[in-house]
């Protein structure tokens, strides 16, 4: 028992030095939910598969104005990512529709248009696809 306390102690004390000098190490856990919503012209249907590192979501298929809904929590590392594959016509486009480093968002709600993703709807923030 004392072997333990002898390791755990000083690793609590370099945690607590370390989250005081220079922020937390840690992030707290938060909830999120993402929403995909098929904004395409033309009456396109829009098929999407999500995955994370942990998740595959499968794939769905959205017809005009249609979207789809998934909710997670955060990891404590702030390392969270959920990428996507798009797909309609004769396209196919990816996407990083949720990473810690980027979104500060609990709601991330997303229209996608053929130009790519918009956080907010299209008059929100737009970003391009990714590369491939």
């Amino acid at each position: 028992m004392s072997s333990l306390r002898n390791v755990v102690m000083p690793l609590l004390v370099i945690l607590f030095i370390t989250t005081s000098v220079g922020g937390a190490i840690f992030d707290a856990p938060k909830d999120v939910v993402v929403r995909i919503t098929n904004a395409l012209q033309n009456n396109v249907n829009l098929t999407v598969h999500c995955k994370s590192g942990d998740d595959d979501l499968g794939v769905q298929t959205l017809r005009i104005n249609e979207n789809f809904e998934f909710n997670f929590q955060t990891n404590i590392f702030g390392s969270t990512l959920f990428f996507c594959g798009f797909k309609w016509s004769n396209e196919f486009r990816w996407f990083d529709i949720f990473t810690d480093k980027r979104d500060d968002c609990s709601s991330c709600y997303w229209t996608i248009i053929e130009l790519g993703p918009c956080l907010y709807g299209i008059d929100g923030l737009c970003y391009q696809w990714n590369k491939h």
